[in-house]
C-alpha cells in the first residue's frame, strides 16, 4: 500500500528540495512524462474526430495519429505496426492473448505458466481450466524467482499450445530467460507469450529475437496515460475476440479508439525507445546506491528477494527481518512505497510470488517493494536508505520493550 499523499511538504536535504511523501512505486504506476501529455493535449478537445470515420478529415486526422502511434509502439519491439492492438491496459492484453488463444484452438489444449505469474495472467488461466477444459501446469520457480528451462521442457505435451511467462515479475524485479524459453517454444511449434509491462521501458525486447507470438504492454508502466496498452499479435496468430460489436482493430477488438490515449501511448513508446539504455544505466546505479546502503547499515537483518538473479534496474524487493512491513510503512509517511503488488496489496494473505519463492508468511508481511523510476534522484535515494533505516531500528528497538 502506498503512503499518504494527502498531505504534501517540501524539506531540504543534502541540499536537494524533496517534495513528500516521495514517491518510490514506480512498478505499481509512473506519472506522465510531460511530452506525453503535449503530444495528447491536440486530441482532447471538442472535436477531435472519429479515427473510424473515413467521410472527413477529422477522422483521417486521428486515424493518422493512431496510426503514427502504432509504429512507435512496434518499432519499440521490433514489430510491424499492425500487428500492434490497442487495448485497454496489460490486464485485457493478457486476458485477449490467453482466452483469445485458447478459444480459437480446437481439441486438447494445454497451456504452460509459472507460479509467480501476475494475477492478470493466472486468474484467466483459472478461469480456462475451471470452465473451458483447458489443462493449465503452473511451474514453480527457485529461491531466487527464476524458473528451472528443463522443468519446462519436461512438462510440455504433445497438447501444448500456449507458453506464457513474464518478461519482470511485478513484485521482484527478476527476469525470466525469455530467449530460452522462445527457443524451446519455436522448435516444438508452440505459441509464446509474455506479460513485458515491467521491462519495456529499460530493456530491449526483440519479439522476433525472442521468438514471441504475443506480447502485453500498458503505459501507466512506461510514462504513459492510464486506461491503455496494447497487445502485439505476431502475423498470422489467430485470436478468438473476447468482445463483439464491430470491425474496429481487425475485430479482434472492437470499439472506437480513444485517440489521446492512443497518441500518449505511442510517444511513451518512442520516449523509452530514445532513452532506454541511458536509463537503464542510470536506475542501476541508484539501485546499487540503495542496496549497498542498507547493506551497510542493517547487515544480515536485510535480505534482498531475488538478489542472485537478473533484474530490472529498478525494483528491489527487501525483506527487514521480524518486521512488519505495514506498520513500519505508517511510521514513515515521508515515502510511498509498497508492501508487494500494488494490485494485490489490499489483500491480507501473504504474497504469492514470495510464497512461490519459498519464502515464509513472516517474511512474506516483512517484505518492501521500493521502485525506482525517471524522476528519482540520487538524494532521494539517499533519503530514502535514511528513513529506511531510521524506521527499522525504531521498530525493532520497540519491539525488544513489549
Amino acid at each position: 500500500m502506498a503512503g499518504n499523499f494527502d498531505q504534501r511538504r517540501e524539506i531540504f536535504f543534502e541540499g536537494e528540495l524533496l517534495s513528500l511523501p516521495l514517491y518510490l512505486d514506480y512498478q505499481a504506476s509512473t506519472p506522465l512524462d510531460e511530452r506525453v501529455e503535449d503530444a495528447m493535449s491536440a486530441w482532447l478537445g471538442n472535436v477531435a474526430g472519429n479515427p473510424h470515420s473515413s467521410t472527413h478529415s477529422f477522422g483521417h486526422r486521428a486515424r493518422q495519429a493512431i496510426e503514427i502511434a502504432q509504429g512507435h509502439i512496434a518499432a519499440l519491439i521490433n514489430a510491424k505496426p499492425h500487428e500492434i492492438i490497442f487495448t485497454s491496459g496489460a490486464t485485457e492484453a493478457n486476458n485477449l492473448a490467453l482466452l483469445g488463444f485458447a478459444r480459437a484452438k480446437e481439441g486438447a489444449r494445454h497451456i504452460i505458466s509459472v507460479a509467480t505469474e501476475h494475477e492478470a495472467v493466472l486468474q484467466p488461466l483459472r478461469h480456462l481450466s475451471e470452465r473451458e477444459g483447458v489443462e493449465v501446469t503452473l511451474l514453480p520457480v527457485d529461491g531466487n524467482g527464476l524458473l528451472d528451462i528443463d522443468e519446462l521442457i519436461n512438462s510440455i505435451r504433445p497438447e501444448t499450445i500456449l507458453i506464457s511467462v513474464m518478461a519482470a515479475n511485478n513484485e521482484t524485479g527478476v527476469c525470466q530467460d525469455l530467449e530460452a524459453i522462445g527457443q524451446i517454444c519455436t522448435e516444438r511449434n508452440i505459441a509464446f507469450h509474455s506479460d513485458a509491462a515491467q521491462v519495456i521501458s529499460t530493456q530491449e525486447i526483440d519479439i522476433n529475437a525472442l521468438h514471441l507470438d504475443l506480447l502485453s504492454l500498458s503505459g501507466h508502466k512506461i510514462y504513459g496515460p492510464m486506461g491503455i496498452g496494447a497487445l502485439y499479435i505476431r502475423e498470422g496468430t489467430e485470436l478468438a475476440p473476447l468482445m463483439h460489436g464491430g470491425s474496429q482493430q481487425r475485430s479482434i477488438r472492437p470499439g472506437t479508439l480513444p485517440t489521446a490515449l492512443c497518441v500518449g501511448l505511442g510517444e511513451a513508446c518512442r520516449i523509452a525507445m530514445e532513452n532506454r539504455d541511458a536509463e537503464a544505466r542510470r536506475l542501476t546505479l541508484l539501485r546499487r546506491t540503495l542496496t549497498e546502503q542498507l547493506r551497510a547499515e542493517l547487515g544480515d537483518a536485510v535480505v534482498f528477494n531475488g538478489e542472485e538473479a537478473p533484474h530490472i534496474p529498478g525494483c528491489l524487493s527487501i525483506n527487514l527481518r521480524h518486521a512488519d512491513a505495514e506498520d513500519l510503512l505508517h511510521e514513515l509517511p515521508e515515502l510511498a512505497l509498497s508492501t508487494g503488488s500494488a494490485c494485490s496489496s489490499l489483500q491480507s494473505e501473504p504474497s504469492h510470488v514470495l510464497r512461490a519463492m519459498g519464502r515464509s508468511a513472516s517474511d512474506a508481511a516483512a517484505t518492501l517493494r521500493l521502485g525506482i523510476g525517471r524522476p528519482t534522484s540520487l538524494t532521494e535515494v539517499n533519503f530514502a536508505a535514511r528513513k529506511l533505516i531510521e524506521g527499522y531500528r525504531k521498530q525493532m528497538s520497540t519491539n525488544e520493550l513489549l
